[in-house]
């Protein structure tokens, strides 16, 4: 994966501000919903990762690996909410550090097990994993044919692959820049669902369920862009102690901007994806 992609999520944290910040905060400890500004940064927030932690739960795995695990919210509901094996693996060291941080700030979550690696060659043996999970990561790698082979290998028989993940929209070519997953088109790496589905059959799974969750997505981005403004315009005392500025600097702003711009115009969709392996 090119060096673009980890630039991307590390030129802009601000690790021990989190952490301080956090702490004077939540002396106790943060919950789940007081750490979303930083760990929950895919479209839909928490409430998509609690959907996801639905389906999840209906599978039950007996193991799973989070691809793209960035912060480890999603990996911390897992921990919370199901009785399971996560492992997260992400190729940008610093975040993988701030998801040990975060986790430490609150006895009842476990310490995460995390992995610096690249999806396009993954350090685990075959038939490992009964789950392989996607939010918003597959979006960042160049050779989606080479990763899904790679998630083939590693999981069991009749292992699966979830996805919550951006895809174009029927309007793509007018997309703007930057977005949270991407500061320019030349880290970003959105496939149409045609060409989704195409790699995924070919890499020998099976598409069970295809969900667009754009209009959830939409509304949900909509309501942020207003708790945002309305936070900005009454002051700092009534703004939450972390934000995702934090993690993906000032531009942030902008980003939020243009994705309700890029749904709101249909050059974006977000969709998830349940698919078996076969054969």
């Amino acid at each position: 994966m090119p060096a673009l992609v980890t630039d991307h999520y590390e030129q802009k944290l601000d690790a021990d501000t989190i952490i301080r910040q956090l702490q004077e905060a939540y002396p106790n400890g943060p919950n789940q919903f007081q750490l979303a500004p930083v760990d929950q940064l895919h479209i839909g927030g928490i409430k998509a990762s609690l959907k996801l932690i639905e389906r999840i739960g209906e599978l039950k795995p007996n193991s799973v690996l989070d691809i793209g695990s960035g912060l480890g919210g999603l990996m911390r509901l897992v921990g919370d909410k199901l009785d399971l094996q996560i492992i997260g693996l992400d190729i940008t060291h610093p975040l993988n550090h701030i998801n040990q941080r975060l986790s430490a700030l609150n006895d009842a979550n476990p310490i995460p097990a995390l992995i610096t690696g690249d999806a396009h060659h993954l350090p685990f043996p075959d038939n490992q994993f009964d789950l392989i999970v996607f939010q918003h990561s597959l979006l960042n790698m160049p050779d989606a044919t080479l990763v899904l082979s790679e998630c083939k290998r590693i999981l069991s028989a009749e292992g699966s692959i979830l996805l919550h993940e951006v895809l174009e929209g029927p309007n793509h070519s007018n997309i703007k820049y930057p977005v949270p997953w991407a500061r320019s088109a030349d880290s970003s790496h959105l496939r149409s669902q045609q060409e989704l589905e195409s790699l995924i059959q070919s890499a020998g799974f099976k598409i069970d369920t295809f969900s667009d969750w754009s209009q959830e997505a939409l509304s949900w981005r909509k309501r942020q862009s207003e708790k945002e403004q309305q936070a900005k315009d009454s002051g700092q005392a009534t703004q939450p102690p972390v934000s995702p500025a934090l993690i993906l600097g000032p531009e942030f702003g902008q980003m939020g901007a243009n994705v309700m711009r890029n749904l709101g115009s249909e050059a974006a969709r977000v969709v998830e994806v349940l698919a078996r392996s076969i054969g």
